[in-house]
């Protein structure tokens, strides 16, 4: 919807599977993110509204991913209802390997590969 750039903060919209924990539905949401500080900058905190088919109510999703180094990315957030916490490792051919700390309690991991 809009790219970030200095001055604006990026804007997307989109549809996913609804929240974590959640048995069935979709989520539709819009969602707001700035990096602080620039393109050198390490926060870029975000927020945003979505609708949950499952709860069958507007939610407010929030949180900021902070750059710990080029390659790792340590991001709290909250899906407007339960918090929780991921820490991502960046490879150089695409790849992330993600450890999730859902609800901030149960732990799971996710390995992503982009082409």
């Amino acid at each position: 919807m809009q790219t970030e750039t200095a001055t604006k903060p990026g804007v997307i919209a989109g549809f996913s599977s609804d929240r974590i924990g959640t048995p069935y539905g979709m989520s539709y949401f819009v969602s707001a993110q700035k990096q602080l500080g620039g393109e050198a900058g390490r926060l870029a905190p975000y927020i945003g509204l979505s609708y949950s088919e499952y709860g069958r109510e507007v939610l407010m999703p929030f949180g900021t991913s902070i750059g710990l180094r080029d390659d790792l990315v340590l991001l709290p957030m909250s899906d407007g209802k339960y918090a929780h916490t991921t820490i991502t490792w960046f490879g150089k051919r695409g790849e992330s390997f993600s450890i999730i700390a859902a609800f901030n309690k149960r732990l799971g991991i996710a390995f992503a590969r982009n082409f």
